[in-house]
């Protein structure tokens, strides 16, 4: 369950954004001076660089990029566990197999039941302060909530198979999941950045 990378054209994609970015910082800068009235920031200002250079950590810090990485963690776990690859099969190779499988579907059925009562019923905690599903607490802990279910799972079914035998290796999984991703945090790092620089520089509010 690998998933494939073209890293050449990933690369040139980024090539071409960073010099997007540069581009931004260079009109940017033009507008600003040739018409004032534009109301459009310099990125070569005083208080820009102060917000590029001083806010970058911030900028970037959001819930996507938290995102990524459990679910990184997540795809990590899934793929070193062979769980995926025991799904597949209409037939389980040995008693140890269908026996994981067993508890991880109990696993789910427990993690399904404990988020449909504290999500669905009235007055759930998760539900907002008017009662809603979206946006509430219920809808910000989807993803890490998915990521923590296919951990439980995966690592269970690793370690009752055998596939995994120690917590070691299932750290080592979550850790190549991470690696994996890394293409993907670098590419939202410098998509994240143009990104909100443009919106620094034409005023756009995004929240």
């Amino acid at each position: 369950m690998r998933i494939k990378v073209n890293h050449d054209a990933i690369a040139w994609t980024l090539l071409i954004l960073l010099g997007a970015q540069f581009m931004l910082f260079l009109v940017s800068w033009i507008i600003s001076a040739a018409w004032p009235e534009a109301e459009v920031r310099s990125l070569l200002s005083s208080e820009a660089l102060r917000w590029f250079m001083g806010g970058f950590a911030d900028n970037i810090a959001s819930k996507p990029l938290v995102w990524i990485l459990l679910l990184s963690m997540a795809y990590g776990i899934a793929r070193e566990s062979h769980i995926v690859d025991a799904l597949k099969k209409r037939k389980m190779n040995s008693y140890r197999q269908t026996f994981a499988l067993r508890i991880v579907l109990v696993e789910l059925i427990v993690i399904t039941f404990l988020m449909a009562a504290i999500s669905m019923l009235p007055h759930a905690p998760l539900r907002s302060v008017t009662g809603q599903l979206m946006p509430s607490s219920f809808s910000n802990s989807l993803i890490p909530v998915l990521a923590f279910t296919i951990f439980i799972m995966a690592a269970t079914y690793a370690l009752l198979t055998g596939v995994m035998r120690k917590p070691a290796d299932v750290l080592k999984a979550l850790a190549k999941g991470i690696g994996d991703a890394g293409v993907i945090i670098v590419a939202y790092v410098v998509v994240a950045e143009l990104i909100l620089s443009f919106f620094y520089v034409f005023r756009i509010s995004i929240g």
